[in-house]
């Protein structure tokens, strides 16, 4: 049998509590949360009293409780569409820095959730914790599954977009690189090396995705190309886009030059031309859009579309700040940031 006083010592410490601190400090309970609420009547003497002892006790105030209890709603929630995506790492990090400078806590929180057929849906129960929470702001990042479900939080709560398309009527700004001219900046380069015959492996996935095909069809289009260039359907990832290049080769439609939809699309179609055989740049040339950390690995070395990522990151936190700061914030503003093209390995032939 197991001996109490043994299984007490071995049991993890309390973390401490508002009632130790007032111990400690020799003070009520509520002067302890004055203190950690911001109070201003509170003698300064006392105030370090309170201080010190939640120092000497390790203790740390729950903010959200915090928030909650005192009916204030000072933090930013970032609700990402997808955590393995390195382009909205980038994102994500310079918008908390930009709302740190301005005295903002965040909480990163993740909106999709696997439907268990291998397709991603909107993640209901963060979207409960959103509601309950109750931030000041919401950012979001990238394309969200059944973003028309967020209308009841754009509607209370300042929403900015970022890296997205998609938006409901109150949606206070949308900060996106301008796909238009980043897909231009692609072909343009192809076309000056004498690539003809180009392939889009994207459209499918999101507004994003199928904004970057339509960009790829006009620019196509206005250069005389469309006889040999088309739009192979395929959404963000890295397994569809090697779907889409094994449909090309057994069909014996192989382009000069393969256009991902972004750089994990790009990934799957040199990692499907290489197990084919076919070698990058040599056999078909390839580029993506993002220029995220994969583009740059030598291994890789993917020509992409830089679109300023923490450009968007720093401009939609900006947004938000500026909506939170107005008593009747704009809806509907639209941020284009330009993008640039990154030329490496993968899309030149020496």
């Amino acid at each position: 049998m197991t001996d109490p006083n043994e299984a007490a010592a071995s049991a993890p410490p309390r973390p401490p509590t508002i009632r130790d601190v007032a111990r400690e400090a020799a003070v009520s309970k509520s002067l302890v949360s004055l203190v950690f609420n911001g109070g201003e009547n509170v003698s300064e003497e006392r105030r370090l009293r309170v201080l010190h002892a939640a120092d000497r006790l390790g203790y740390r105030p729950n903010l959200v409780a915090q928030s909650l209890s005192a009916g204030r709603r000072d933090f930013v929630a970032i609700l990402v569409s997808n955590l393995h995506n390195p382009l909205f790492a980038e994102i994500v990090g310079a918008a908390k820095a930009q709302l740190a400078e301005a005295g903002r806590r965040t909480m990163i929180v993740s909106a999709q959730v696997d439907d268990g057929g291998g397709s991603a849906m909107l993640d209901q129960d963060n979207i409960a914790m959103l509601r309950d929470l109750r931030p000041s702001g919401l950012i979001t990042v990238g394309t969200i599954p059944g973003f028309a479900e967020l209308t009841e939080l754009a509607a209370t709560i300042p929403t900015v977009v970022a890296s997205a398309i998609d938006a409901t009527p109150d949606v206070v700004a949308t900060v996106r690189s301008d796909d238009n001219a980043g897909v231009d900046l692609v072909i343009a380069h192809l076309v000056g090396q004498g690539i003809k015959r180009i392939a889009l492996v994207g459209g499918e996935g999101g507004t994003v995705s199928a904004s970057r095909a339509t960009a790829f069809t006009r620019a196509i289009a206005r250069r005389g190309l469309e006889a040999g260039s088309w739009v192979e359907s395929a959404d963000f990832t890295e397994a569809g886009a090697r779907r889409a290049v094994e449909r090309m080769l057994a069909e014996g439609r192989l382009p000069e030059a393969i256009i991902a939809v972004n750089d994990l699309s790009a990934v799957g179609v040199i990692s499907a031309l290489e197990s084919a055989g076919v070698a990058v740049p040599a056999g078909c040339r390839v580029a993506g859009y993002d220029d995220t950390s994969l583009a740059a690995i030598p291994r890789i070395s993917l020509t992409s579309v830089d679109p300023g990522n923490r450009r968007i990151g720093r401009d939609a936190a900006t947004a938000l700040l500026t909506a939170l700061d107005a008593d009747a914030p704009d809806r509907g503003l639209e941020v284009l940031i330009e993008p640039r093209l990154v030329v490496r390995g993968s899309s030149t032939v020496s």
